[in-house]
């Protein structure tokens, strides 16, 4: 599968990070959507299993934030739109997420802001307004959790 993905992000406590080329950054504990996409060898599977390890090299800024221990990726949703992660982060916007970080996953999307945002929820509801949103908007989408992820990779 090729397309784009939303990545729900829990963050244990704060961490202080530095995502490649981009200044050192603080999140405070909480909720955050990470939207990339996966148009390369492998699609979507192997990008999303890169990101639940720990240890890699970091290539993209969302690995420097994956790879620390209070970090957990809670849920995948994946859409089968190509380079669709201006589309995406402009809904999420919509619903009420918050960009942070300036230039965070937007290198090859110079007129977005960030492709971080922040939730004020839990993840469970950030899912379920996520997926309210996907559909308000039209698109169809697949909803995984962690554990799904991981035991597909397993077979």
């Amino acid at each position: 599968m090729r397309g784009s993905y939303i990545l729900v992000i829990s963050v244990g406590r704060n961490v202080w990070f530095k995502p490649g080329s981009l200044p050192r950054v603080r999140l405070p504990p909480g909720c955050y959507v990470y939207v990339g996409s996966a148009m390369g060898p492998g699609g979507f599977e192997k990008r999303v299993l890169r990101h639940l390890k720990r240890d890699k090299r970091a290539r993209w800024h969302i690995d420097y934030l994956t790879r620390l221990r209070s970090v957990k990726v809670a849920g995948v949703i994946y859409a089968s739109l190509p380079h669709g992660e201006s589309r995406l982060t402009r809904i999420l916007s919509s619903l009420g997420f918050v960009k942070v970080v300036k230039g965070f996953g937007a290198t090859d999307s110079p007129g977005d802001f960030s492709h971080l945002l922040f939730s004020k929820e839990g993840s469970r509801k950030t899912v379920e307004r996520i997926a309210y949103g996907m559909r308000r908007s039209g698109l169809r989408f697949r909803l995984f959790s962690r554990e799904d992820l991981i035991s597909s990779s397993e077979c």
